[in-house]
């Protein structure tokens, strides 16, 4: 049995109330509850019994909650992927300062070369993580400043 234009807005209008604000979260989330109702229709139950079932099957927390979850997990994915990307400019940096001096102290590069390679090394770590190491304080002190 098929849901309605009428049953989908019913849906719709029900994750706009639970505050679902991002529209391809709402859209999907609509394709899933139709699926899930029209199972139940086919079984023989009311549509509004069908919704129930389907509410508590697929957003027993609330669907806000599912929002907040794909939100979380969008974040955490992008502080992940900076966090490695100031490491790896971390570990850059310190092997060209150490690459710089390794290759001065025996005589195998002069003095100008081995400089403006550690003077590389020392840039890149003040441009990429220095800041990133100041940031992480700052936030942590506005955390306890809240959590106070």
């Amino acid at each position: 049995m098929m849901i309605s234009n009428l049953q989908l807005a019913f849906i719709k209008n029900y994750l706009s109330q639970e505050g679902i604000t991002k529209i391809h979260l709402q859209d999907d989330l609509v394709d899933h509850f139709s699926c899930v109702i029209e199972e139940y229709l086919e079984e023989g139950i009311h549509f509004d019994e069908a919704f129930k079932k389907a509410k508590g099957r697929i957003t027993p927390d609330g669907a806000k909650k599912i929002e907040d979850d794909l939100n979380y997990l969008l974040t955490i994915n992008n502080q992940i992927m900076i966090r490695k990307i100031v490491f790896l400019m971390g570990y850059f940096s310190v092997f060209l300062i150490i690459t710089a001096f390794a290759l001065y102290l025996p005589g195998i590069l002069d003095k100008e070369t081995s400089g403006l390679i550690a003077m590389g090394g020392i840039f890149s770590f003040s441009t990429f993580v220095l800041p990133f190491y100041f940031y992480q304080l700052y936030k942590k002190s506005l955390h306890k400043l809240q959590n106070s």
